[in-house]
């Protein structure tokens, strides 16, 4: 429900409950006003607290769907994610958006998945994360991909429509893969700290991908990378 309309009912519910009032005993203070029967003062008053009480429902309902939850993100990572890692929420996310943080001490891999509001603002923070002006390389298949610095954009089964980027860089032993979801507007962030994994983390980095309804339609972010 628009906003104003929930400001509208709250407004009318208002007065309904003062006109209840007034017609009421303290019209007798005021005679101007005439006095009302009870019946009609009863049901103004009901349809006043009706109003008012919708009108107040929809404004906290609106503040609170206002922006991406955790409940939403939780439902976009994959089983295979939650069943080898602990997913815990972050201490600390990005302003506006909602975070999960996903690591086991018995795996080499760690993963970040962050939602958020519209599509614009995960890409805004996808590119100050990962300055794909800074990155040369144009795939992420091997560690020399990683230690150059790579993106571009990738696809599912619809090929002529891009479903988000992708970002691979290394930092000391660290290899690190960034990509966004578009159609769900999710961030996913994966790492290791052992090249020697390398082989095992490229395979289980399919895995990651967010699940979701696979008719969602990607949208397209104001600020692209490679023109896609």
């Amino acid at each position: 429900m628009p906003l104003a309309v929930e400001i509208i009912l709250i407004v009318i519910g208002i007065l309904l409950l003062a006109a209840a009032l007034i017609g009421s005993g303290i019209s007798r203070r005021l005679m101007t006003i005439p006095k009302m029967k009870r019946a009609p003062r009863v049901v103004i008053a009901i349809l006043g607290v009706l109003l008012l009480a919708g009108g107040m429902w929809g404004v906290t309902t609106e503040a609170n769907q206002h922006g991406p939850s955790l409940a939403a993100l939780k439902k976009h990572i994959p089983s295979g994610v939650t069943s080898t890692l602990t997913c815990r929420e972050a201490a600390e996310s990005p302003k506006g958006a909602v975070e999960m943080d996903c690591s086991s001490q018995d795996s080499p891999e760690e993963a970040w998945y962050l939602m958020f509001d519209n599509v614009d603002e995960m890409q805004d923070w996808w590119v100050s994360q990962t300055r794909p002006g800074e990155l040369p390389g144009t795939s992420c298949n091997t560690m020399s991909d990683y230690k150059q610095g790579s993106k571009y954009w990738y696809y599912l089964d619809d090929q002529s429509v891009a479903v988000g980027d992708i970002a691979c860089y290394s930092s000391g032993n660290i290899m690190v893969a960034m990509y966004t979801d578009r159609r769900f507007n999710v961030v996913v962030w994966a790492q290791i700290s052992d090249p020697a994994n390398f082989s095992d983390f490229q395979s289980w980095l399919g895995t990651t991908q967010p699940t979701g309804s696979g008719d969602t339609t990607p949208a397209t972010p104001s600020q692209t990378v490679n023109g896609n």
